[in-house]
């Protein structure tokens, strides 16, 4: 992948996880007035936890890329020449950009916490929260017990082949020592 699909990409991936909140948002307020219980909004919620995540691991993934120009400098500079590439992550317009997305999508979580809690109660969406991440931690938890099994099966099933290679090679030299005595007994026979 060139340079430049790279920078778009990563940019599209950002702008789509804003879009993301910004889509979650605007669901939540248009069926909050309506809604009877938290379920009628779960998947808005869903959506905007997803895309404040996604905007998330763009920012760190950018901060980890040291030497290297950040996203929307490079998607600047592709757009208007006079940009220079600084390299180095001190740009302006690298630093703006990841300000106001972080605190974009924070503005738009705080929105959402003052409604959701407004309507279901003061603690609801702190328990959403805190729900939220005792299933994800349980999700992790589930998936490396997963891997380890893995894992440990891969580990039998090797042991397992081996064991068959080494009978099967007692079986081949075995059956050349036969075949070796056999011939050997047919010769003597036939000299006699």
């Amino acid at each position: 992948m060139t340079d430049r699909q790279e920078v778009c990409v990563m940019v599209a991936e950002v702008l789509a996880g804003i879009a993301l909140v910004s889509s979650a948002v605007k669901g939540i307020k248009s069926t909050i007035d309506t809604a009877k219980d938290i379920k009628d909004i779960a998947g808005s919620i869903d959506q905007l936890l997803d895309g404040a995540e996604q905007v998330e691991k763009k920012r760190k993934l950018a901060q980890r890329k040291k030497g290297k120009a950040g996203q929307w400098q490079n998607f600047l500079r592709l757009k208007f020449k006079s940009v220079e590439e600084t390299g180095d992550g001190t740009s302006i317009q690298e630093i703006a950009a990841e300000v106001i997305e972080q605190k974009q999508v924070e503005k738009e979580i705080r929105a959402m916490k003052i409604l959701i809690n407004k309507k279901f109660g003061p603690t609801t969406w702190s328990d959403i929260l805190i729900m939220r991440q005792q299933r994800i931690e349980e999700l992790r938890k589930r998936k490396e017990k997963e891997k380890v099994l893995e894992e440990e099966r891969q580990r039998k099933r090797e042991v397992f082949h081996r064991k068959i290679l080494k009978e099967a090679m007692n079986v081949l030299i075995l059956a050349i020592i036969g075949g070796g005595i056999f011939y050997t007994l047919i010769y003597i026979m036939d000299k006699n």
